[in-house]
């Protein structure tokens, strides 16, 4: 059925602005819920202010600027008039405003991926006073070569060491630890041969290892994977 309403327009701007007396703003609900015509208009206002208030569409802001001087019912005249040639641009400007919303949510997620990565290269003082010491007794005398303090890995990590005992090369079992540097143990493992390749994948950060015997530390290095270059 066709509409009815001759100055539909002026209706709609009454109606939105509640410039409508409480019975004529009751008939034209009624009207609206009847009338695809009428209802589709105003959904479409409605979307415009929404834009306006919250959105603040540029081409919209541009139009307002330009008619300024206008009252509140010839602005949103003004705009429908420009919506019914660019009856789809609200479309394109909620997309925008969807995209920028998700760039945003995108760049607060980075952003907290970046500090988490930069946390996972923090020393841990108590730690890093032990580098490199080795326990030297009367009859135990160990040498690390690999991996040198702060070497920085991509991949495999190659462990080497010596250990002497009673002046002869001594081969007894001791106990690898890998530690983040939140001192969560990663790895651990018994060598006997003076070796060990590692051969899984971590995470970027700082990591501390450790050779222990029977209980005892005798060595604390570190090692970076993924570091990057400053």
């Amino acid at each position: 059925m066709k509409c009815e309403i001759t100055d539909r327009d002026q209706r709609l701007d009454d109606f939105l602005l509640a410039k409508l007396s409480p019975e004529d703003a009751d008939a034209f609900e009624i009207h609206l819920f009847g009338c695809p015509e009428c209802f589709e208009e105003l959904r479409l206002r409605e979307q415009m202010v929404k834009l306006i208030k919250e959105e603040r569409v540029t081409v919209v802001e541009d139009h307002a600027r330009q008619r300024s001087s206008q009252s509140q019912i010839g602005l949103i005249k003004s705009i429908a008039e420009f919506f019914r040639f660019k009856h789809s641009i609200w479309i394109y400007a909620g997309a925008a405003a969807v995209l920028i919303g998700f760039f945003i949510i995108q760049l607060l997620r980075r952003q907290e991926s970046l500090d988490i990565y930069a946390a996972n290269f923090v020393e841990l003082p108590h730690l890093e006073s032990k580098l490199g010491q080795t326990l030297r007794s009367a009859d135990l005398s160990l040498s690390v070569i690999a991996p040198q303090i702060g070497d920085n890995f991509s991949g495999n990590i190659a462990f080497r060491w010596e250990i002497e005992k009673d002046g002869g090369k001594f081969n007894g079992p001791l106990e690898l630890k890998i530690l983040d540097n939140r001192e969560n143990l990663v790895h651990a493992a018994n060598v006997e041969s003076g070796q060990y390749n590692f051969k899984e994948n971590l995470a970027p950060g700082l990591y501390y290892w450790t050779l222990d015997n029977q209980g005892e530390t005798l060595y604390v290095g570190k090692f970076y994977v993924n570091k990057p270059e400053k």
